[in-house]
């Protein structure tokens, strides 16, 4: 059986290279023009269009709201790399873009204007702000992406949670999704550390928690800890030499539990879901996942991940 440690690691996809060939204006948002700023300069609203200066200033506090939510919950030791550079944020207002929302490097953060008047945004501005969180502290090193995801996606589910918002059809097709991994699909997707998609983002987050709630009894500071595990590969060490030194374990003794706790709960939706950010979900009708135009909007971000990692 192939293990995590054998495969090759961060190899870019074709669709990074299609993607910046093929790039119009609207998709290089770090050069439009500013429209306001945070009192302390750190934060630079940028746009595409005229934007009302009570809505900049409204986008200006929901950022930094949700930035000091990321930076709390996830207790870096460091704090300075969060702020050593400002952080553009772009705001589109082009709606043939499918994209909502996207992290591009440690210095920019995109989402469409409109979608900022979707409630679900208030995840996205947090998930997206954990990935330039996560860029910033590990000063150019990588770590596979569906780690880099079921991070994010946490910690965005945690903040919409902690701003008063119910679960909704999101949290209903992630739910159904984390019920339907096979142990074998799962493998797949966890060989492969520069994966992309909906799948991607998913199993990540079944990762995590799995760390969270099963893992050693479950580690109830997860988001800490792996900032501990980034913080070690920023220090130099490879991911899996960083994982087994904050967990005490190896990847590839993670993957086979975890692999193990997907094979003991396959047929047992309860189970699966028993102690995680899903278990009082209500799954109901909701499809396994979006449609693929909805998959496209909600996780195009890792596309311009890779395009940073490209032009680095």
């Amino acid at each position: 059986m192939k293990t995590i440690a054998g495969m090759t690691r961060y190899l870019l996809p074709l669709l990074g290279l299609f993607y910046m060939a093929n790039a119009s204006p609207s998709e290089n948002p770090g050069n439009f023009p500013q429209r306001c700023q945070s009192d302390d300069g750190f934060l630079l609203i940028l746009s595409d269009r005229d934007l009302d200066a009570a809505r900049c200033k409204s986008h200006v506090a929901r950022v930094l709201k949700a930035y000091a939510f990321v930076t709390e919950r996830s207790g870096w030791k460091d704090r300075g790399p969060l702020t050593a550079q400002p952080l553009k944020f772009s705001v589109l207002g082009d709606p043939a873009l499918k994209v909502l929302g996207y992290a591009q490097g440690p210095n920019l953060m995109v989402m469409k204007d409109a979608y900022m008047d979707n409630p679900l945004s208030e995840g996205t501005l947090a998930h997206e702000l954990a990935h330039i969180q996560d860029f910033r502290q590990l000063k150019g090193k990588r770590m596979p992406s569906f780690m880099f995801e079921g991070r994010a996606l946490t910690i965005g589910q945690a903040y919409r949670v902690s701003i008063g918002q119910p679960l909704g059809v999101y949290d209903r097709q992630m739910a159904r999704s984390a019920v339907g991994f096979t142990p074998d699909g799962a493998l797949a997707l966890l060989e492969n550390y520069q994966g992309r998609g909906w799948d991607n983002q998913a199993v990540g987050t079944v990762v995590v928690e799995y760390m969270r709630t099963r893992w050693k009894g479950g580690i109830a500071d997860i988001s800490v800890r792996l900032s501990r595990m980034i913080e070690r590969i920023a220090a130099g060490r490879e991911f899996d030499v960083a994982f087994q030194d904050e967990f005490g374990e190896s990847a590839e003794k993670f993957a086979d539990a975890f692999l193990g706790h997907l094979r003991a709960t396959q047929n047992d939706p309860k189970q699966r879901l028993a102690g995680t950010m899903w278990q009082s979900v209500d799954m109901g009708a909701a499809p396994a996942k979006p449609s693929q135009a909805t998959q496209e909007a909600y996780v195009g971000d890792l596309t311009e991940v890779l395009l940073w990692e490209l032009l680095r």
